[in-house]
């Protein structure tokens, strides 16, 4: 075929045909066998279309390619399995012999086609990979083995990772004007997999990292005595990468979703790399000590004595910490549990500033007036909350071990697959490419106001 005869209008049609004689007595029964054979045309249809559009490629590279011969192989696809006919070619310059579904965009696996590989990655950041193969069958008759999803989800989460890490940030940049922007960050644990534990240590778990951004909160329901709120404008980001990755992932995501002039504020508790993380990256905002930290630590010492536990705590309330390092110097339990004293004493000594902090920030920012609720809170239970959802939900059910790359790849997914805009794009624009991205595209750039 010349590349002008594929200028021609070329049309390719199937029919759907259904006598009166075979139609079923009952509407389920009806129902099932319009589908299916729905399906079976749309089989032969995804076949023809597929060869056609191999001629055109080939048509237009006769330069580079020379068709050799047809094959056929088996491929999961939206209407089922099909047999699907490849093109096999030959380079002219080194005499290589290749199909032709090799060449049109990287995939997991042939065995899948790319909108089942898509459909994959969604079912897979949901639940485990069997169940998400099983998912797969129900939607397909198509038996997916859960070895496929995680093929899938290792292959894709891989490049976006890679994108990641070579700053290009496959989320639109859309910088929204805000009072405030809160930042939160938190870690949990993972359960590591018995191979990838290292060979002189007996470490079983591994940190993921989780920040996150909001511009404020506002109630979900209006119903009178309703507690729950919602994060407005929130951005998160995970990684079981080093804290120093995810402290270079956040400023970035804040300058590209948020206004530089708005003030920052940060929420974390007092761990040593964390303090680390504010000092290199967040030396310009606020930090707050997390109060539910304060108050998951002070029972070490006191036990169930509650009036002492609030008497510790009132202070804290307060954002007073010498009157908070004076409540433990004058508590009953200094003689009786001086470890406990000292690990607590030395914990709040040390991080007094992000106690006394909460009196600096504007009183409008930290008061609720009415139903309005104030933006700024003291307590962690907006990145707990996101942790569970988040993270525990799909990583720690079940007992589930992880290695650290196969973690990242699936928490990448995760994450961008929160925002359905930014998914489709990355998928249709990117994720199909063989091109690596260029690091000085204006997408790996913050935006400018």
């Amino acid at each position: 075929m010349s590349p002008s005869a594929c200028k021609t209008i070329q049309v390719v049609s199937v029919v759907c045909s259904l006598s009166l004689s075979q139609l079923a007595q009952d509407v389920k029964e009806l129902e099932e066998q319009i589908v299916e054979i729905v399906n079976q045309a749309g089989r032969e249809f995804y076949g023809k279309v597929f060869a056609l559009f191999q001629e055109r490629w080939l048509a237009e590279r006769a330069e580079q390619y020379r068709a050799q011969r047809w094959r056929a192989i088996n491929q999961g696809t939206p209407f089922g399995l099909v047999r699907l006919p490849v093109r096999v070619v030959r380079s002219r310059s080194d005499g290589h012999y290749l199909t032709l579904s090799r060449l049109f965009g990287p995939k997991a696996t042939r065995l899948l086609s790319p909108l089942i590989e898509k459909r994959a990655l969604e079912a897979a950041t949901g639940e485990n990979y069997r169940p998400a193969g099983a998912e797969l069958w129900r939607w397909l008759r198509v038996k997916v083995s859960a070895w496929l999803v995680w093929r899938c989800v290792q292959f894709h989460g891989a490049k976006l990772s890679a994108q990641l890490d070579r700053q290009w940030w496959p989320d639109r940049a859309e910088p929204r004007p805000a009072q405030v922007v809160v930042t939160e960050i938190d870690s949990t644990y993972l359960k590591r997999q018995q191979r990838d534990r290292p060979a002189k240590k007996t470490t079983t778990h591994f940190p993921m990292h989780l920040g996150m951004h909001y511009s404020g909160r506002q109630r979900r329901y209006q119903k009178r005595g309703s507690s729950s709120v919602r994060l407005q404008n929130k951005r998160w980001i995970l990684s079981s990468q080093g804290l120093a990755i995810l402290g270079r992932r956040l400023p970035w995501q804040r300058m590209r979703h948020f206004a530089r002039s708005a003030p920052q504020i940060i929420l974390s508790d007092g761990d040593e790399g964390l303090k680390w993380l504010r000092e290199k990256e967040f030396a310009h905002a606020q930090w707050l000590l997390d109060r539910w930290h304060i108050a998951q630590n002070v029972p070490t010492l006191v036990g169930e004595d509650q009036a002492e536990h609030r008497r510790i705590m009132n202070a804290v309330w307060k954002a007073n910490s010498e009157a908070v390092l004076e409540a433990l110097r004058t508590s009953a339990y200094r003689q009786s549990r001086p470890m406990e004293f000292n690990a607590l004493f030395g914990y709040l000594l040390g991080n007094r500033e992000g106690i006394d902090n909460w009196r600096n920030i504007p009183l409008r920012l930290r008061r609720s007036l009415g139903r309005k609720i104030a933006p700024v809170r003291a307590g962690s239970g907006a990145i707990e909350k996101n942790i569970e959802v988040r993270i525990n939900r799909r990583f720690k059910r079940q007992g589930r071990g992880w290695t650290r790359r196969g973690a990242e790849h699936l928490a990448q997914l995760l994450w961008l697959q929160t925002h359905p805009t930014d998914w489709s794009h990355w998928w249709n624009k990117t994720a199909l490419t063989k091109t690596k991205l260029n690091p000085g595209w204006p997408s790996s750039a913050p935006p400018t106001n």
